[in-house]
């Protein structure tokens, strides 16, 4: 193993309870009711499809760009502005890069917005290698993301463990060959729904920093 490849919502920063409270209340603002099943049918997928999927599904009368608006308004409402940092996981990444592992971010969120909040959990200069939802054409479960990934490490899927919370990504993660596949739970996921999917080991979000310090 040379390499660790990671999601960031719900895997390194736990805001997918924020992400469906935005998503809540804006389908709320159009008499809509958005619930944790779709919720989850969204999960690890970009933006872009994520809402049309919302607006489709649930009927709403809106076109989906001012849908958009109307979460990015809920979003910033409901996402904290400072999210709490995690020391314990930025110490065990800083030590496997020490340790001539290589690290990187796979992420569904934009360039712009993963970012600003990989900055306020000081995470930003964690990585080797950060790909966004909006640096390829096809988002996850397409694996796209993780070849991507792959290519810059250097490296064959062979040879990296992901880190998932969504069935998309795991989807993803596998169809790009990587063998091993850790399953982050949280309070919005389904662990049975991640095992069906692929994954080799089911982990609590915070058990990640422990996690990490065994291949040290």
């Amino acid at each position: 193993m040379k390499a660790l490849i990671f999601d960031m919502d719900g895997v390194l920063i736990d805001t997918e309870p924020l992400y469906f409270e935005a998503y809540r209340k804006a389908a709320e603002s159009y008499g809509r009711e958005y619930d944790l099943t779709l919720h989850r049918r969204i999960m690890g997928i970009p933006e872009r499809d994520g809402l049309r999927l919302i607006v489709e599904h649930l009927g709403i009368e809106a076109s989906l760009d001012e849908f958009r608006e109307r979460v990015h308004v809920e979003r910033r409402r409901v996402f904290p502005d400072s999210l709490k940092p995690n020391p314990a996981l930025r110490e065990a990444l800083t030590l496997l890069k020490r340790r001539g592992y290589k690290v990187a971010l796979a992420t569904s969120t934009s360039e712009r917005e993963a970012r600003e909040r990989l900055r306020k959990v000081e995470l930003e200069d964690a990585f080797d290698a950060m790909l966004f939802g909006d640096s390829v054409k096809n988002g996850k479960p397409d694996p796209e993301i993780y070849l991507l990934v792959l290519e810059r490490l250097g490296i064959q899927p062979t040879e990296a463990i992901v880190f998932e919370d969504s069935k998309s990504g795991v989807i993803a993660a596998k169809r790009a060959g990587v063998e091993k596949v850790v399953g982050v739970v949280h309070s919005l996921n389904n662990p049975d729904e991640l095992l069906r999917a692929g994954v080799d080991e089911l982990l609590g979000i915070h058990e990640i920093p422990s996690k990490l310090k065994e291949f040290l």
